[in-house]
């Protein structure tokens, strides 16, 4: 049976992934703070490990005992985010780099030897732009994750393990679906400088990676996904004349 980790999927797009994955058919282990029970999950294929992924002393343990318990992996998706009140770039750089380079660096020995294998790390698209609302940290973090995915890519080949991430778009998701949707004007205003002409989902961004994770994707690696429904490709002298009118 394939084996799927998921790194913080006890919510939002975690949890779409986890439970897309364990829906066809693949034993899902799901890293985060907290332990989630499988019910909270809707699903029995889905084991959940609370562990600090920043702290190392317990994180390798945690993962020497999933791997003993549900076996060699294939896949390993990471959506972390840090959640802290300590200074945000040391707290950015355990959480988001320091804690992926080690859960890979420390995963390689167990991943199967046969059959698909690959990493999917999920950036921001805060990692080529700069935008309101996010510290200079989480900027600076999201786009070291995506370099760090290529060096994956290149170094990991060998093995046979592919290295591959997402960007999503703002997107909705169960925890704050409602706010958006209560927002007629702002859903206005995606439907009008998305070339798509809608919000993406986290279901959008979660079937991307479930096609990264998969034999389908098997010759594609060190590849970055952007899930904006065309809004990347979009001049920004044009969308702010149509914004204006002008």
């Amino acid at each position: 049976m394939t084996h799927s980790v998921v790194i913080g999927g006890t919510k939002g797009l975690g949890r779409v992934v986890a439970r897309l994955l364990a829906k066809r058919g693949d034993k899902v282990s799901v890293l985060g703070r907290n332990v989630v029970s499988p019910s909270d999950l809707a699903s029995e294929n889905i084991t959940s490990y609370a562990v600090d992924i920043a702290d190392k002393t317990a994180l390798f343990p945690a993962l020497q005992k999933m791997v003993e318990e549900q076996g060699k992996v294939n896949y390993c998706i990471f959506l972390q985010r840090y959640r802290g009140t300590s200074d945000p770039w040391e707290g950015e750089f355990n959480t988001t780099l320091t804690a992926t380079r080690n859960i890979v660096d420390h995963l390689i020995p167990d991943f199967k030897t046969e059959g698909d294998k690959g990493i999917v790390i999920v950036s921001s698209v805060f990692g080529k732009h700069v935008g309101k609302g996010q510290a200079a940290s989480y900027h600076v973090m999201k786009a070291g994750l995506e370099q760090l995915m290529r060096y994956y890519a290149v170094n990991l080949g060998s093995k046979n393990i592919r290295s591959n991430g997402i960007t999503p778009f703002t997107y909705l998701k169960e925890e704050s679906k409602s706010i958006y949707l209560q927002n007629q004007p702002l859903m206005n205003l995606y439907e009008k400088i998305v070339p798509l002409q809608r919000m993406g989902t986290a279901e959008d961004s979660a079937h991307a990676i479930e096609f990264l994770c998969s034999p389908k994707a098997s010759f594609l690696t060190g590849q970055n996904l952007l899930i904006d429904g065309g809004l990347s490709l979009v001049w920004s002298e044009t969308l702010a004349r149509d914004l204006v009118n002008l």
